[in-house]
């Protein structure tokens, strides 16, 4: 091997080795995207979407959101190349409406910002429908009591007084009325 040839092979080792050593690019190129771009979630609910990462490296990622209203919580954990999904959770008491949410992905000293629609809901109140059977004997309030509940009636309570000299069974009945009742 000729001297040229070994300092040649010397030298390649060399800025292979110092190569090897280098961290990957500081600040990459990548591309932002979210989906769906309009995330609903009711108050004492959850809903999540996904930030998806277009970039030729293997960063690690970090996520901020900006513009969540009021007791909306997010759990965005560090992200990486690909689909990552952040969940928000609505506390009972969260603020309701529609919100302009920014997601912004930083990978070294790159940052990307992305928006989305963030629609928080009420929790629907519940209505309910109450019903009174009056019966002569225990037993028939009992049988109103078995035919009513296969109509999603609930027993709530049960009054025995006289009436007119004789016993009368009174029984108090709720449900849930349904939005299209």
């Amino acid at each position: 091997m000729s001297r040229v040839s070994v300092r040649a092979a010397i030298g390649f080792l060399l800025v292979a080795g110092l190569a090897s050593r280098l961290p990957a690019q500081a600040s990459p190129e990548f591309v932002v995207t979210i989906a769906p771009s309009v995330v609903t979630v009711m108050q004492g609910g959850m809903a999540s979407f996904t930030v998806n990462l277009a970039v030729n490296e293997r960063p690690r990622f970090d996520f901020s959101l900006r513009g969540l209203p009021s007791g909306v919580i997010a759990q965005a954990p560090s992200g990486h190349a690909g689909a990552n999904t952040i969940v928000l959770t609505a506390m009972p008491n969260a603020a309701t409406g529609s919100f302009s949410v920014e997601v912004t992905a930083l990978a070294g000293n790159n940052q990307q910002r992305q928006a989305f629609m963030l629609n928080v809901k009420p929790l629907p109140v519940t209505q309910w429908e109450y019903r009174v059977e009056r019966a002569r004997t225990e037993q028939d309030l009992q049988s109103a009591a078995s035919s009513l509940g296969l109509q999603s009636w609930d027993l709530v309570s049960v009054v025995l007084h006289e009436r007119n000299g004789a016993d009368e069974w009174v029984g108090f009945f709720k449900r849930q009325k349904h939005p299209h009742e």
